[in-house]
């Protein structure tokens, strides 16, 4: 982490051209500042589309106070209009398994390389990282249970080498191979000077924010879990080590995100796996959040399935983006289809909202074309996922296949 900087009070953010002032209330004591059913069809397509796509790759940022890599994604300037800043978020990845052992024969194997059409130009990239980044001799998946796995070290070098900024590392699969693989991971991890959120050698490191600066912003991540594998975490060592979405936990830390940076991502785990929409705890939780007035998008993940988009309190709040990288299951199809959340802040402070789908083709992501048969059905999914969580509308997919996002206009 970089020293605090003074606080600072960005301006008003504008959402799809409805004015919305960042921050204007928080709650007391706070920081003031600124459905269906899937069905075969659907896995059919998806399997198709995941196996037509071409390569692509691109760079991303780097975490605030060091030097922008060589790779950042460069901004071109339209009209003497600076580009939007562009944020990508996807959900799980699993750099254990098939993947891992794919990374232990050749370092250089890249899962993301199909996302150039989605990502090639974001500023900043983050993802869930669903799996430690351990030595286990060689081992990716434990040979017991199919539940426990592990990247390899090098899985840190395959997330900076594709230009992932910030992940985070709060989930229930933190503790799989143990505490030693935990700080491992994070290790690893710095050596790749990849930032992460949500796990640290002290609970007080798990909560802070991490903060990625480029292009003279400064983006934060807050991460935290309400999942845990191995017994209620409240009597496991890990509850030391982990970033638990504790209310009041999550206030201070995302009061900190405020105080130091212009935008505030909060990262949550939780939900029920294979459900298409959020359980009551979740949008508890997520509610609570929102009232601070200190997030301005939440990023969630666990369910392995995309969930729908709501507008609360004028922010997006993305329930469930899916897998990612993660092999699905052929009698769960929408495990095999995801989205990547596409945020682009705009020089007046506007934020244009976006949901990208991708098909699944064993764990590697393969953009989703606007033209493609299946795109049609992601979109349908998407309108009626977000349909029973609020009031989205769900735009025409856009040339790299993204679906535009908007509140709900009375």
């Amino acid at each position: 982490m970089t020293e605090p900087r003074p606080p600072r009070r960005p301006a008003g953010l504008l959402i799809l051209g409805a004015t919305v002032a960042l921050f204007g209330v928080a709650a007391a004591g706070a920081a003031r500042g600124r459905l269906g059913h899937a069905t075969a069809s659907v896995l059919s397509s998806a399997k198709e589309a995941a196996k037509s796509r071409a390569p692509e790759r691109a760079a991303a940022a780097v975490p605030a106070g060091s030097a922008p890599s060589a790779g950042a994604a460069a901004s071109s300037v339209v009209a003497e209009r600076p580009a939007p800043f562009v944020i990508v978020a996807a959900g799980d990845v699993n750099l254990g398994r098939e993947c891992g052992q794919a990374i232990l024969e050749d370092p250089r194997y890249d899962p993301f390389r199909f996302m150039g059409p989605i990502w090639g130009d974001a500023d900043l990239r983050f993802a869930n990282l669903e799996s430690q980044l351990s030595d286990q001799d060689g081992e990716t998946q434990s040979p017991h249970n199919r539940l426990i796995f592990t990247g390899p070290p090098g899985g840190a070098e395959t997330l900076a080498q594709a230009g992932v900024a910030v992940v985070s590392t709060a989930n229930n699969h933190a503790w799989d191979y143990g505490r030693g693989a935990l700080l491992e991971t994070l290790d690893n991890l710095a050596r790749a000077r990849v930032a992460k959120a949500g796990t640290g050698r002290t609970l007080a490191e798990a909560y802070e924010p991490a903060i990625v600066e480029v292009r003279g912003r400064r983006v934060a991540v807050v991460a935290v879990t309400q999942i845990w594998n191995a017994g209620p975490i409240e009597q496991h060592e890990g509850r030391n080590y982990v970033a638990w979405a504790r209310p009041g936990r999550v206030q201070a830390a995302l009061e900190r995100a405020r105080r130091e940076s212009d935008f505030v991502i909060l990262s949550y785990h939780g939900g029920v796996e294979y459900v298409d929409s959020p359980t009551d705890a979740t949008r508890r939780f997520i509610d609570g959040a929102l009232k601070t007035g200190l997030v301005d998008v939440v990023i969630g993940h666990h369910p392995h399935v995309p969930q729908g988009v709501a507008f609360r309190r004028g922010r997006p709040v993305f329930y469930s983006l899916g897998n990612f990288v993660f092999a699905g299951h052929t009698w769960a199809p929408w495990t095999l289809v995801g989205f990547a959340a596409r945020l682009e802040l705009g020089a007046e402070h506007e934020l244009k909202v976006s949901a990208c789908p991708f098909a699944l083709d064993g764990h590697l992501p393969k953009p989703i074309g606007p033209s493609e048969p299946q795109s049609a059905e992601a979109r349908a999914h998407l309108v009626g996922t977000s349909a029973s969580v609020g009031d989205a509308v769900v735009g025409a997919a856009d040339a790299r296949g993204c679906f535009p996002l908007e509140p709900q206009t009375r």
